[in-house]
């Protein structure tokens, strides 16, 4: 069977791991990251990157933040014989703490005293995540006033044609009463019926002694 020849892992000694360093300097890694993108392509991804490098992203937050002045003065007296990474195998293996000098300055650190590192955003980053916020609410307060709209509409429609409707009722209403008082107009009186005498033996009579005769029925 054919020898297969195993690769051994290239470890540069001016690389260093980026969570020890931003633990080691006091420094919050996503903004650690967030600044290193202006250096590294994969800054969000990758686990190291050379001393000098990081060494100049902790010179700039510094002067940018000015509110860690100790962990400014300890990035500038750090050697690259201080920091050395963590071997990395070819098969990934859970990373273990190697750097004694690491870990035994990390308690003066104040992530190691359980203290979260105060850090000012770039004014352009905080401006621009300010304009994101009134960007959202102003969304938010043209959705709520259409909603209000659509509903005011949809009554001020419905009481137009209860009004038309009602209008239409009395209309119709008004328009039966005049036909009626119309027909009432033209309908015949009853003309009044002439008196009768109260018999007719008496009308007979009353023509006999007219006549001068004798009129009877018997």
């Amino acid at each position: 069977m054919p020898r297969t020849t195993k690769k051994t892992a290239v470890i540069d000694p001016n690389a260093v791991n980026i969570a020890d360093f931003c633990a080691s300097q006091g420094l919050n890694e996503q903004i650690f990251r967030l600044e290193l993108m202006q250096h590294l392509d994969d800054a969000d991804s990758s686990k190291v990157v050379s001393f000098d490098v990081a060494r100049t992203v902790a010179d700039q937050l510094a002067a940018t933040t000015k509110t860690l002045p100790e962990t400014t003065t300890t990035a500038e007296n750090l050697t690259p014989s201080a920091l050395q990474p963590a071997p990395e195998t070819a098969t990934e293996q859970p990373q273990k703490p190697q750097n004694s000098d690491i870990v035994a300055s990390a308690p003066s650190s104040p992530i190691a005293q359980g203290q979260a590192p105060k850090t000012n955003l770039p004014s352009a980053l905080e401006e621009l995540i300010k304009s994101a916020e009134e960007t959202i609410e102003l969304a938010d307060l043209v959705q709520v006033y259409r909603n209000q709209q659509i509903l005011s509409n949809a009554d001020a429609r419905d009481s137009e044609l209860v009004v038309k409707l009602r209008e239409r009722r009395i209309e119709t209403r008004q328009a039966a009463f005049d036909r009626i008082r119309e027909l009432n107009q033209k309908q015949p009186q009853s003309p009044e019926l002439p008196e009768l005498p109260a018999s007719l033996t008496d009308e007979i009579d009353n023509l006999a002694r007219e006549l001068g005769k004798s009129l009877s029925l018997s």
